[in-house]
């Protein structure tokens, strides 16, 4: 039997699930919001996942995961500095301190849900399982 792209998908999320539950901690979908949530030992870290109501019907707790990984990824190899933002217009400087107070959210987040599963080894394990190069560089510095 053939594997679809979309079981291949559904296979590669749970893998990434599996890491971060084999921590201890458990991944949920939250009741009245459109986020996925990492709980362990009462403490927890909720991920805002952008979707409408039928696509957050459909989509399972592990997928979510993986979508707020994939993400929380991109912020954390985030390297703005000012010889960046050197380069941008006046409209898009404007932008910049809410770029940096979501990163800053965004960083802490990270820190919060090392702290859950055991530490930034464990999210590498996670972001490779998702098939992200996680880089020792990229973490919580």
């Amino acid at each position: 039997m053939e594997t679809t792209t979309r079981e291949a998908f559904q296979a590669r999320c749970a893998q990434v699930a599996a890491i971060v539950t084999q921590s201890g901690a458990t991944v949920s979908k939250a009741p009245k919001e459109f986020a996925v949530v990492v709980a362990r030992d009462g403490a927890s870290v909720s991920f805002p996942i952008v979707t409408d109501e039928r696509d957050w019907r459909e989509t399972s707790a592990e997928e979510a995961l993986f979508a707020a990984l994939t993400d929380l990824y991109a912020w954390a190899s985030a390297k703005p500095n000012e010889t960046s933002f050197a380069t941008l217009d006046a409209i898009e400087k404007g932008e910049v301190p809410f770029v940096s107070r979501d990163l800053s959210a965004e960083l802490e987040r990270l820190r919060a849900f090392a702290g859950l599963v055991g530490g930034i080894d464990t999210v590498r394990r996670a972001w490779r399982a998702a098939g992200i190069d996680a880089a020792d560089g990229v973490g919580l510095a």
